[in-house]
């Protein structure tokens, strides 16, 4: 199953590569080159890459994929599985955005990042003990149907500035509620707890992110920017994201009810 899961990731990973590398999507809007981060290039003197806080964070995205790896693997699920293996490929995608700031590499980031969004939305409807006005709705669709709409949507950035932005928060919104309906309708206590703080990293995520460049006025280390706390949020979005399916599933340890 982890073969399987990891094949399938790749497969997506490299058909969303092949399309980039055709230049279609050269003329989209990114952010590239380094002015458009708060953190200096040579930030910590004595680390020999540039934005080294940013750099060596990404790393985060491969140590949460493989801290849960072997506990879905353990399941044989099939989703918990592929998660995993996008973050941690995810990782290696944002570590090549940060040192190489190319085009190509700040598309498949974008492009990568509404399919986890999707990925985890799909992940959760699939655990049949969930219910919810949106989690019916969306089951009610062929799964190959909202993937290929989720694929299709980056293409919006073609046509409009924004028209990342608008996938993505369209993407973000779904997963937020849907987790929000499966919590009502099969968590407890601890999937509440961990859906906030999944909750809360998502948002600082964000807010971090487009924060990046107005803190450095106010922010003296410039190693630790608004950016690089943002990717801290992130890591820990994709980490809480692992327990909270994980708890739904009722395959959490003892141990955590006892904390």
């Amino acid at each position: 199953m982890v073969v399987r899961a990891f094949l399938c990731v790749l497969l997506a990973t490299l058909m969303h590569v092949a399309l980039i590398l055709t230049g279609w999507f050269d003329r989209v809007t990114t952010e590239l080159g380094y002015d458009m981060y708060a953190e200096r290039v040579d930030s910590v003197p004595f680390l020999p890459f540039p934005m080294p806080m940013n750099t060596l964070i990404n790393f985060g995205y491969a140590y949460a994929g493989l801290a849960w790896l072997p506990t879905f693997s353990k399941g044989s699920d099939l989703w918990g599985e592929s998660f995993c293996w996008y973050s941690i490929f995810y990782s290696m995608m944002q570590l090549a955005r940060i040192v190489y700031q190319t085009q190509r590499t700040a598309v498949l980031d974008q492009w990568i990042t509404t399919t986890i969004f999707c990925h985890v939305t799909l992940w959760i409807i699939s655990l049949p003990s969930c219910d919810g006005i949106l989690i019916r709705s969306l089951r009610s669709l062929n799964q190959r149907a909202i993937l290929i709409v989720s694929f299709l949507s980056y293409f919006l950035s073609l046509c409009s500035e924004i028209g990342f932005d608008i996938a993505l928060v369209v993407h973000m919104l779904a997963a937020v509620r849907v987790g929000y309906e499966a919590h009502l309708s099969s968590g407890n206590d601890f999937s509440g707890d961990v859906f906030r703080k999944a909750f809360l990293c998502c948002l600082g995520f964000v807010v971090l992110k487009v924060a990046d460049l107005p803190l450095r006025e106010y922010w003296t280390p410039n190693c630790f920017s608004g950016h690089f706390l943002s990717k801290i949020c992130d890591v820990g979005q994709i980490y809480y994201v692992a327990e909270f399916v994980h708890v739904l599933t009722g395959k959490k340890s003892e141990t955590l009810k006892s904390e």
